[in-house]
C-alpha cells in the first residue's frame, strides 16, 4: 500500500523512524547480492573474525556505481530526506554492508546499542548536569540513515531492535550493557527490498546473523549541507554525476555532493522574513 509523505513522517516524528516497504524491486536486489557476493565471500574468508566487512564510496565503484547511482537518486528517497531535514540534504556515506553468518549459539544476541553520527543526545545524556534533563521536544535531524535491506530481516538474519521515540529523550546505554537486550526494545521484522529511514537520535542495535548467508544492506547516510563526510565527492563518476545536474541546474543533487555557493544567502532571507514576523507580532506594552 503506497503511503503519502506525511503518513512517513508523522511515524517518523513519532517514533524515530518509519518504514518504506517494497523500496528495492527484486530483481535490482537478486542482481546487486549477486553481483557483490563473491568479492564478500573473499574479505569475510581475509578477515573471520570481524563482524562485517563494507565496500564504501559506492558511487565510484566502477561496477556498482551505475546501480547505485539510481538508488540513491531516486525521488521517493529525495523527497521525504528534503521533508525531514529541509533544502540542506548532504549524503556523509554510501556503502553495501554484508555480516557474515555465525553459529546458531548466537542467535539473538545484541551487535551494540548506538546512536548514529552527529547525534548530541548521547554526549549530553553523560554530561555532570543532565540530572536535570526531561524529554524535549521534536527537532530535524543533523543527519538520518536509509537502510535499504536485501534480505528478510527476522529471527534467522538477525533483527533490527530500535528503542522506540528515544529520538525525543535523552537517556543512553551504559558501555557495560550495550550488548544486552533492552525491556522496552521493538523487534523490527523486514521484508527484502524494505527500506528503513531513521533519526540519528534514535536508540537502535542490530542483532547477529545465524541464517547461513550473508545478511547485507544498503546505507543512504545523509547529514545537514556543511558538515564533514565520509565519502569523497571528487571522482570521475560522481563528477559525471555532477556535470549532468549542472546541466539541469538541479541544486538538490548538487547539495547533495556539498556544493551550494547560494545556500546560506537564501537561509538567511527567511531567517531575515521570520525575524521580521516575530517583532511585528510582539504585543505593544
Amino acid at each position: 500500500m503506497h503511503r503519502s509523505i506525511e503518513d512517513h513522517f508523522s511515524e517518523y516524528r513519532r517514533n524515530g523512524y518509519t518504514i518504506f516497504q517494497n523500496f528495492m524491486p527484486p530483481d535490482r536486489l537478486q542482481h546487486i547480492r549477486q553481483t557483490v557476493d563473491a568479492e564478500f565471500r573473499r574479505r569475510h574468508t581475509q578477515h573471520p573474525d570481524r563482524i562485517r566487512a563494507s565496500i564504501a564510496n559506492v558511487l565510484a565503484d566502477e561496477q556498482l556505481g551505475p546501480f547505485f547511482k539510481k538508488h540513491l537518486l531516486n525521488p521517493t528517497l529525495l523527497d521525504y530526506a528534503e521533508h525531514v531535514m529541509g533544502p540542506f540534504v548532504q549524503l556523509d556515506g554510501y556503502e553495501i554492508t554484508g555480516y557474515p553468518s555465525r553459529t546458531p549459539n548466537q542467535r539473538k544476541k545484541v551487535d551494540r546499542w548506538h546512536r548514529d553520527a552527529f547525534n548530541y543526545s548521547g554526549v549530553w545524556g553523560r554530561h555532570g548536569n543532565s540530572h536535570h534533563l526531561e524529554d524535549r521536544v521534536y527537532t530535524a535531524p543533523t543527519a538520518c540513515n536509509c537502510i535499504t535491506y536485501l534480505q528478510d530481516m527476522n529471527e534467522e538474519t538477525g533483527h533490527l531492535r530500535i528503542l522506540v521515540d528515544s529520538h525525543l529523550d535523552y537517556a543512553f546505554i551504559l558501555d557495560e550493557d550495550a550488548g544486552n537486550p533492552q525491556t522496552n526494545e521493538k523487534l523490527v521484522e523486514l521484508k527484502a527490498g524494505d527500506m528503513v529511514y531513521t533519526h540519528n537520535e534514535i536508540l537502535h542495535a542490530g542483532s547477529i546473523n545465524t541464517s547461513g548467508e550473508i545478511r547485507y544492506f544498503i546505507s543512504a547516510y545523509f547529514q545537514r549541507f556543511g558538515l564533514p563526510h565520509r565519502d569523497t565527492f571528487r571522482h570521475p563518476l560522481i563528477e559525471a554525476i555532477k556535470d549532468e545536474a549542472r546541466a539541469k541546474n538541479d541544486r538538490r543533487v548538487l547539495r547533495l555532493f556539498g556544493e551550494d555557493d547560494e545556500l546560506e544567502k537564501r537561509e538567511r532571507a527567511i531567517w531575515a522574513k521570520m525575524i521580521a514576523e516575530d517583532r511585528a507580532a510582539l504585543k505593544e506594552e
